[in-house]
């Protein structure tokens, strides 16, 4: 009886080691943040197709590019064999993504707008790749130094114009994640409450608010930047009179990933010496 036990055990244990593991999704990417995120977490094995933005790191050389913003390729996409499409709800091709589910491939769409929804979204994906933990590893790094920052709204708080654009003017809303960012770091966006996420302003407009502080999203120095040069022929706004005209990059700003943490902080790091000085 012994040995009739200890030989069905055995075979049980050839059995369950004979049984094949469950397979990593085969994963598309349509959005350069969602293409972030999988490396981010460590998940770049599951990747076999990445739309291409021209900025795509070298880990993901050998990945199949499926088309770009313009030009994504149903055919492309389908010739990977995809158990899971990462969609990009506001940027991919609504026809596009309804029309792979028709044909029985998973899509996951997302389109993280405030700081909070990138938290949201590290955990689902880290369930969809099956990276939990480094999704928890993320996330506390990303939530730790997000309250690190925070800077409380108060009635004095430094009103500031982000300038996305010179001619025409456009702007951000406290809908998306700049606006989002600028209150975290203390202080108001004089056009947060328009309901457009980008908004386009007139100069009047821009005059008549008088923010304290005008941020240009954009590269180059602040001194020779030729938008900045335009508002220095109003002398009568506070932000040209306190000498408040101030240039980042933007492209710290825009990927909704954990690393949009660094952005704010350089977000903050303008803000903060004015938010003192009101006080």
């Amino acid at each position: 009886m012994r040995a009739g036990w200890l030989a069905g055990l055995l075979f049980f244990c050839l059995a369950l080691f004979s049984w094949p593991l469950a397979a990593s999704p085969r994963v598309v990417s349509l959005a350069p943040f969602l293409t972030d995120m999988v490396v981010q977490l460590d998940a770049v094995d599951q990747l076999v197709g990445v739309l291409d933005d021209g900025q795509l790191p070298a880990v993901l050389d050998a990945v199949p590019r499926v088309g770009s913003h313009q030009s994504l390729s149903r055919e492309l996409i389908l010739a990977q064999q995809p158990d899971l499409v990462l969609a990009w709800t506001s940027g991919n091709p609504p026809e596009l993504l309804s029309a792979l589910e028709s044909w029985g491939i998973r899509v996951e769409r997302f389109d993280p707008q405030r700081l909070a929804d990138i938290a949201d979204m590290t955990l689902q994906l880290g369930e969809l790749l099956d990276a939990r933990v480094e999704a928890d590893i993320l996330l506390a790094d990303y939530q730790g130094q997000l309250t690190a920052l925070r800077r409380p709204l108060t009635d004095d708080a430094p009103q500031v114009f982000i300038q996305l654009w010179n001619d025409p003017l456009y702007t951000v809303s406290d809908n998306q994640l700049i606006g989002d960012a600028l209150e975290h770091c203390g202080a108001r966006n004089v056009f947060g409450s328009l309901p457009i996420l980008a908004p386009q302003v007139g100069r009047e407009s821009v005059l008549a608010a008088d923010p304290d502080m005008i941020v240009v999203l954009d590269d180059g120095p602040t001194d020779q930047h030729p938008w900045l040069r335009q508002w220095q022929q109003f002398p009568q706004m506070r932000a040209v009179r306190n000498g408040q005209l101030k240039v980042m990059k933007g492209d710290v700003l825009v990927r909704p990933t954990p690393q949009i943490v660094q952005g704010v902080r350089a977000l903050c790091s303008l803000v903060e010496p004015q938010a003192e000085m009101r006080q």
